[in-house]
């Protein structure tokens, strides 16, 4: 991968972002895309609007089969 090295003014305007761009050029023909790293400082603080209880209960909860299984029924069709 090539690596470039951009002025603190874009710097700025990409940073702001928190969700995936289009980086286009002045014709608006898009030239690429853009994926930020995640920043938990971001979300430091927050809580998940599930209560805990919930949570939990769902973590006790079996679900899925074991991919062994899955792969001998893919394995069985035609």
């Amino acid at each position: 991968m090539v690596r470039l090295t951009i002025d603190k003014v874009l710097e700025a305007k990409l940073l702001g972002e928190a969700e995936p761009l289009e980086l286009c050029d002045a014709g608006g023909r898009v030239i690429g895309h853009f994926i930020p790293v995640a920043d938990a400082s971001r979300y430091a603080g927050m809580e998940s609007p599930t209560p805990t209880a919930e949570l939990d209960r769902r973590s006790r909860e079996e679900i899925g089969r074991p991919l062994a299984e899955i792969l001998r029924d893919l394995q069985d069709q035609p």
